[in-house]
């Protein structure tokens, strides 16, 4: 099940993204300033006009993506992240629409994101979804690639 994150999720959530970040020997709060935003969760993306999805198997919190409003039309794809017994099984992508249909609805004509190199597997999910290269999108210093999204 997809649905937006709730406060009583934020431990998960955090719990999720710091053990994801380490299987790439990344530490959970250094290079990228969004880190610190999850213990705010859902304000941190809803009050400034994004959104924050979680998936759940029965109770277990098993995938994050959040959407973020960089400049009017432009969104930022952020925190993808899923536990690894759900990859590869749709999880992705029902989290990454639900980030679509949310900037769609709020009149967004592109998508960026940034990720690293390392992970192989997101970054062939998102050029299958249509994002292309562009490494101006960088902004976490963590990050080594860039990509984009227009929409229609």
């Amino acid at each position: 099940m997809i649905r937006p994150v709730e406060t009583r999720d934020v431990a998960a959530v955090i719990e999720l993204v710091r053990t994801t970040l380490g299987e790439f020997g990344i530490v959970f709060g250094e290079g990228a300033d969004t880190d610190a935003q999850l213990a705010e969760l859902p304000a941190s993306y809803t009050d400034g006009g994004g959104a924050f999805f979680v998936a759940v198997d029965v109770e277990d919190l098993i995938g994050t993506a959040g959407i973020a409003l960089v400049e009017p039309g432009l969104f930022e794809l952020r925190k993808m992240y899923l536990r690894p017994g759900a990859r590869g099984r749709g999880v992705g992508q029902l989290l990454f629409d639900a980030c679509l249909a949310h900037v769609r609805a709020h009149g967004g004509r592109r998508i960026v994101l940034d990720t690293t190199e390392q992970m192989t597997a997101a970054i062939a999910f998102y050029e299958r979804n249509g994002f292309v290269r562009d490494d101006t999108q960088r902004r976490a210093a963590r990050c080594s690639r860039g990509y984009r999204r227009d929409l229609p």
